[in-house]
C-alpha cells in the first residue's frame, strides 16, 4: 500500500471512530447551535430596538459547569397563543448544563447533576401595538407589570412555563395531560439596583416541574443542541416531577418599550447563587 494510501486509511480510520464517539455529537450540538441562535440573534428584539444584551456562558468560567455559550431563540406566534395575547412578542436568550463528553450529551437529563434540569438566561418581551393615549399612559400595562409598575410574579411565570411545557418538554415527547407546572412566589425585592440599572424587582420562587431525564426513544430536534440523554433511567421515572428554585429580576424599560427579565431555574439554592454572582450578574445591558 502506497504512503498516501496508508495515510489515507488511517484519516478515515480516525473520522470513522469520530463519528461515532460521544464526543462528534457535542461538536455537532456546538456548530448547529453557534449557527441556528445566530439567525434568531439577527431576529430578535434585541435587533429591532438596538438593545445591547451580553450574558457570559460556561466558556467564561474555570468549572465545567455550563454549555460555553448562550443562545437566542424567538418562539414566533406560539407563545403569544399559549399566552392568550397576540399583541406579544418573546425572544429567548437560555443556556444550560454542560455536555458529559463520556456520555455525549448534556448534564440537564442527569439526575445526579446540580445541573439536572437547570437554565439561566433572559426573557425579552414586548407588544406589537402599546401606543401612549392622551393621558399619557400605555393602552395595556408592560408584560409582567401592573398598571403602577410592579412586578406581578404569576404573570412573570407565564414565560418560563411556556418555555419548559413548550419549548424543552414538550419536544422531548412528553404527553401534556403528564406535564407539571407549578410556580409558588416566596419572596419579592422591590428596587433592586442589578447590572447598573436601578429599579430592577426580583422574586424567589419555589417550583415543580417535570424533569428532562427519559428514554432515547426516537431523534427528537432538540437532541441535536442537548445530545440524546445516555443517564439509566426506568420507564416509570421518565419525566418524574422535580422541586426547583427559582430567581427572576424583572425591569421594564420604557425606552425599548421591552419587559426584560432576567432568570435562573435551577433544583439547588447553592447552584442558583453561585450562578447568579458569578455569571448572570456579570450580563451586559445597554
Amino acid at each position: 500500500m502506497s504512503t498516501k494510501k496508508k495515510v489515507l486509511a488511517v484519516f478515515m480510520a480516525a473520522l470513522i471512530i469520530f463519528i461515532i464517539s460521544p464526543l462528534s455529537r457535542y461538536v455537532l450540538s456546538l456548530g448547529v447551535m453557534s449557527v441556528y441562535s445566530g439567525i434568531h440573534e439577527g431576529e430578535s428584539i434585541m435587533a429591532d430596538k438596538g438593545i445591547i444584551l451580553e450574558i457570559p456562558g460556561g466558556g467564561e468560567t474555570p468549572e465545567n459547569d455550563w454549555y460555553p455559550f448562550v443562545m437566542t431563540f424567538n418562539p414566533g406566534e406560539s407563545f403569544s397563543r399559549a399566552a392568550g395575547d397576540n399583541s406579544l412578542e418573546l425572544t429567548i436568550l437560555y443556556n444550560f448544563g454542560a455536555f458529559d463528553l463520556r456520555r455525549g450529551c448534556s448534564r440537564l437529563y442527569d439526575r445526579q447533576s446540580e445541573y439536572y434540569n437547570s437554565f439561566y438566561g433572559a426573557y425579552l418581551v414586548t407588544r406589537k401595538d402599546n401606543g401612549i393615549e392622551s393621558s399619557g399612559e400605555y393602552k395595556t400595562a408592560p408584560f409582567g407589570f401592573d398598571s403602577e409598575g410592579h412586578m406581578d410574579p404569576e404573570q412573570t411565570a407565564i414565560v418560563p412555563k411556556f418555555d419548559f411545557q413548550h419549548l424543552v418538554l414538550g419536544d422531548f415527547g412528553i404527553k401534556t395531560s403528564e406535564q407539571v407546572f407549578e410556580w409558588t412566589a416566596e419572596t419579592t425585592s422591590e428596587n433592586v439596583s442589578y447590572l447598573g440599572w436601578d429599579g430592577w424587582s426580583c422574586v424567589d420562587a419555589a417550583l415543580l416541574v417535570n424533569g428532562a431525564a427519559h428514554i432515547k426513544k426516537e431523534f427528537r430536534q432538540s437532541y441535536l443542541q442537548y445530545g440524546a440523554p445516555e443517564y439509566e433511567v426506568s420507564a416509570n421515572e421518565e419525566f418524574k416531577p422535580v422541586a426547583m428554585r427559582g430567581r427572576v429580576y424583572g425591569r421594564y424599560f420604557e425606552e425599548w418599550d421591552t419587559s426584560v427579565f432576567f432568570y435562573i431555574l435551577t433544583p439547588e439554592k447553592e447552584t442558583l447563587e453561585r450562578c447568579d454572582r458569578d455569571i448572570l450578574s456579570k450580563s451586559r445591558l445597554e
